[in-house]
């Protein structure tokens, strides 16, 4: 299949397509090979501290060279790209490394560990254990687990912190939602593209916001592209932004990741003036503003 991809991609194939990946990259580098590797290796940074430094409003901005909605997103590279992110005030840095559909490559995870002082997350269709050694070992600090896919949460959570990671656990609904808390993700993100047809909706953020307690960070991912939108979802009581295309796609990324901070910092203040208890959770009851029904 054409690298220059199309929305015609579905989920379903890319998850096809990774499972194939990792069965190769099992054979190519055996797991008790890379877990003896990671005897000898630096500890990860903090993700999850950089994720509550309160002097800027968080961003995770991401490396991400196309995805399957919009084919190549920027010609940057990968270094010029990232010392961009830090110069701009990035907190964090998510890298895609799914070769086919978003043209990303584990490798990445290596050159940006030596390029960059943040945090790196694993931005990836994460399937077994074994990518979450595989991403430790290339010099991540953090993996994105997806609830809807990853097979048990759980268990996810507790490899990662075996490594000295925190994860970042990605839903799209409620029932995925509820999942991460009782497994006691510490980052919950949620994503506002569909994977059915990769549409958004910032309205996904709104409606599960309500439902995520206040001691655990809340991340809004996807679709984030401007500042009216950066405006709107620090209005539903995110603790941290995950921003890819439009930063990518800048003239001018320092600047707009720095417009995108100050933004975001002004929104989130004004949020939590107006809410004063932190009123942000109502998971005792899980019931939410009850908005949440229709991501069920």
């Amino acid at each position: 299949m054409s690298p220059e991809i199309t929305k015609k991609i579905t989920i379903d194939q890319i998850l096809e397509q990774r499972l194939i990946d990792l069965k190769k990259s099992m054979i190519k580098s055996p797991i008790e090979e890379i877990k003896k590797d990671l005897k000898d290796a630096d500890d990860p940074k903090n993700f999850k501290k950089a994720l509550k430094i309160r002097e800027n409003f968080p961003l995770i901005c991401e490396y991400k060279p196309a995805s399957p909605s919009l084919g190549n997103i920027s010609s940057r590279g990968l270094e010029e790209t990232l010392m961009l992110y830090q110069e701009g005030g990035a907190s964090a840095v998510s890298i895609l490394t799914e070769e086919k559909f978003f043209k990303g490559n584990i490798e990445f995870l290596d050159q940006a560990s030596k390029l960059i002082d943040v945090p790196i997350m694993r931005k990836d269709f994460l399937l077994d254990e074994y990518q979450i050694f595989e991403a430790r070992a290339h010099g991540a600090s953090s993996v994105l687990l997806m609830s809807e896919i990853y097979p048990d949460i759980s268990a996810g959570i507790e490899t990662c912190r075996s490594l000295g990671m925190e994860p970042l656990v990605e839903c799209k609904n409620s029932i995925d939602l509820f999942k991460a808390i009782d497994a006691d993700a510490e980052i919950i993100g949620i994503n506002n593209r569909s994977f059915k047809d990769f549409s958004i909706d910032l309205k996904r953020t709104k409606a599960l916001a309500p439902l995520i307690p206040e001691d655990i960070v809340l991340v809004s991912e996807s679709g984030i592209t401007n500042l009216e939108d950066v405006k709107t979802v620090c209005g539903y009581g995110v603790d941290a932004l995950l921003i890819g295309t439009s930063v990518m796609q800048s003239d001018n990324v320092v600047e707009t990741i720095q417009r995108f901070i100050q933004m975001s910092k002004n929104s989130s203040e004004l949020y939590h003036k107006s809410n004063p208890k932190k009123s942000r959770a109502h998971t005792k009851n899980r019931t939410g503003d009850g908005s949440f029904e229709q991501f069920a």
